[in-house]
């Protein structure tokens, strides 16, 4: 049995890795690149889910399971993978609490106007700017799954008035009102700041755009620590410059890089993260750990944790002895 991994694994990994399953061959390389000529035999694949999975799938007759190496699968649902009975799996729930804590981090610094602080000390100003507080705040979390939850936890302790956007109507302790996508309209004038943290599906596409920010209060926050595509970028950039809503605070973005000539890196109102909300320092040890207990599992042929649903793309199977449970993210 074969896994060839798209990334660098220390040697002591791949041992690891082989210790797991006896007789299988664990192999990994630092770009698709690389990987692509060793692929013809694999039975796996660990990439990320941002990489062109096409070259793979057309290299690799034998694959019978693809794992992303992040929450997103945007780029690993291809036409061609929903032909081929292919297992793909996520490496959903690793990620949970840091994502959550950063998106408190932004909200914060948003509220606190510390960006503001910040560029005057560096300037050596003293200059009160007008700040403000989470109390009491309406919170809207668009895309209410294991993030969306983490995050409605943390912030639920400054007495905000939490609303969620989800695929189903369900009772949640965090939550003080839920909605469902379609009445999208009726959430977001409520909402003093709108988290998006939905999954990149076609159903999600450009979630957020021109009508969408014009529903937001002037005085609203718009946080982003979800995919890029759930945004329209140019309709975001016309609501900040014209001050439709307050501020934005991004961990995302169309092109990454962010390009040198982005309007957003010139706006005060707009606070830029390099796609970091993820990243902790154990962060990747856990997501080859669920790698590895996913490997030994489909060694022995049986179900795997966190099996995406190809068809629908946002909802991962969670599959846990005795029982199997489904969660959605939206």
């Amino acid at each position: 049995m074969k896994l060839v991994i798209l990334n660098k694994i220390s040697e002591e990994k791949l041992t690891e890795f082989r210790n797991a399953v006896p007789g299988s061959v664990i192999e990994s390389y630092p770009s698709p690149r690389d990987a692509l000529p060793h692929v013809s035999d694999a039975d796996a694949i660990a990439m990320w889910g941002f990489q062109n999975v096409q070259p793979f799938l057309e290299a690799s007759p034998h694959v019978r399971w693809i794992h992303s190496l992040s929450d997103g699968v945007e780029r690993l649902l291809t036409k061609d993978k929903l032909k081929r009975p292919i297992i793909l799996t996520n490496s959903h729930g690793i990620h949970d609490h840091a994502v959550a804590d950063h998106t408190l981090a932004l909200l914060l610094s948003l509220v606190r106007c510390l960006p503001v602080m910040i560029r005057q000390q560096d300037q050596k100003i003293w200059k009160r700017p007008k700040t403000d507080s989470l109390y009491q705040k309406t919170v809207a979390i668009i895309g209410y799954g294991s993030i969306g939850k983490a995050i409605a936890q943390r912030i639920k302790g400054f007495n905000t008035k939490i609303l969620a956007v989800k695929k189903h109507i369900s009772d949640d302790p965090f939550t003080d009102q839920v909605y469902t996508a379609d009445q999208i309209k009726d959430v977001l004038p409520k909402a003093d700041i709108t988290i998006a943290a939905l999954p990149s599906t076609p159903e999600t596409n450009e979630f957020f755009g021109k009508k969408e920010f014009s529903l937001m209060k002037k005085t609203s926050f718009f946080i982003n620590i979800a995919r890029a595509s759930v945004v329209n970028e140019n309709a975001l950039v016309e609501a900040l410059s014209e001050h439709r809503i307050a501020g934005a605070a991004l961990d995302v973005f169309e092109k990454e890089p962010l390009p040198e000539n982005h309007p957003f890196w010139s706006m005060e109102n707009v606070i830029i993260s390099p796609h970091s909300a993820s990243f902790t320092p154990d962060s990747w040890n856990h997501v080859l750990e669920l790698l590895k207990n996913n490997f030994i599992a489909f060694s022995k042929g049986e179900k795997l944790t966190n099996e995406i649903n190809k068809t629908k793309g946002y909802e991962t199977l969670y599959y846990k002895n005795p029982c199997c449970q489904l969660h959605g993210f939206l």
